[in-house]
């Protein structure tokens, strides 16, 4: 077996593991800014309003690039779950 055929292999492992844990985190995410968003607070008020610790985990939830797959993922499950109740 190739040597960079296995590294490529445990690469992709890997970032499959860590898109599988963060897709449930990512949703839960995504359901709670919907919430946030449907209390009729500008985006700009909210983040004023956000702890500097808060603002930096949504910094790092929307641009890490090892999680994009899990927050696509997450984003087109609570699209499709919240299609038919008029929330979405």
């Amino acid at each position: 077996m190739n040597g960079f055929y296995l590294f490529g292999l445990i690469v992709a492992l890997v970032l499959f593991v860590v898109t599988l844990i963060m897709i449930p985190i990512q949703y839960r995410y995504i359901k709670a800014m919907d919430e946030e968003r449907r209390k009729n607070v500008s985006q700009g008020k909210m983040f004023e309003d956000m702890p500097v610790q808060e603002q930096v985990l949504h910094h790092n939830a929307q641009s890490n690039p090892l999680i994009i797959p899990a927050n696509i993922i997450a984003h087109i499950l609570y699209k499709m779950r919240n299609k038919g109740d008029g929330k979405g």
